[in-house]
């Protein structure tokens, strides 16, 4: 078995135990990918402006786990990037041996999750019959918070057929085509938060830290609470 095939495979099965323990196969995820991976690690959004950083997982020494995610994307590239790096910080993904292909791994996990099997297969039966492939793509898209080439390539992988092709860009002028409204999700919500680091440091403001040196801990991630303790710590001196 190739490479490419068995990381796609193992991802599949395991994507499918996930959901299986989480929400089940007969709806979709959406959003709510991101609340199941701050369950699992602490959340780091920031508005990085480049185009081919989508985000990244880490693992601290002592047993605490980051994944950042860059705020910079449209809604829906964000999304299906959080479903990809909880792969790199899941149980199955250190099972694995050394020549694995992970990248490749997670974005299939991310796919499955996203984009549930049976659930993608009854939609595209059902809308493909009625709308023709182009819209059908697009409405699942939209019912799925998924980006609109990951669509595409699940039908595929379903075991269904489909014939148009086209890049992220070209997906979302199509609903122009259609007289589709704009979506939200094709557009970028650019927030820098670290909750975890916000109700850490607050939490040492409460026990005597400077509320000067707190704003200044909390400038780049909270500048809103910032602000406020810059307020309150100034009125002290």
């Amino acid at each position: 078995m190739k490479l490419r095939e068995q990381a796609e495979k193992t991802a599949e099965a395991f994507a499918a135990s996930f959901l299986d323990d989480v929400y089940g196969h007969d709806l979709f995820l959406g959003s709510q990918i991101e609340q199941v991976l701050s369950e699992k690690v602490y959340l780091i959004y920031k508005n990085i402006e480049d185009p081919s950083f989508f985000g990244a997982a880490v693992s601290h020494q002592y047993g605490d786990k980051f994944v950042v995610l860059n705020t910079y994307h449209p809604l829906r590239i964000r999304y299906f990037t959080a479903a990809h790096e909880l792969w790199h910080l899941s149980e199955a993904s250190q099972m694995q041996k050394e020549n694995f292909d992970h990248e490749r791994a997670a974005d299939r996990f991310a796919a499955c999750l996203m984009l549930p099997k049976p659930l993608v297969k009854s939609l595209w039966k059902r809308f493909k019959s009625e709308r023709g492939e182009e819209q059908s793509v697009l409405a699942i898209a939209d019912l799925s918070s998924a980006p609109y080439k990951t669509v595409e390539r699940r039908i595929t992988e379903i075991g269904e057929s489909i014939k148009v092709s086209h890049s992220e860009t070209e997906w979302e002028k199509l609903r122009e085509k259609y007289a589709l409204p704009e979506s939200p999700l094709d557009s970028s919500m650019p927030i820098t938060k670290f909750h975890a680091y916000e109700k850490q440091v607050l939490s040492h403001v409460k026990k005597g830290l400077n509320p000067l040196t707190a704003s200044n801990k909390l400038k780049t991630f909270a500048p809103s609470i910032s602000e406020s303790l810059r307020a309150k710590g100034e009125t002290y001196e």
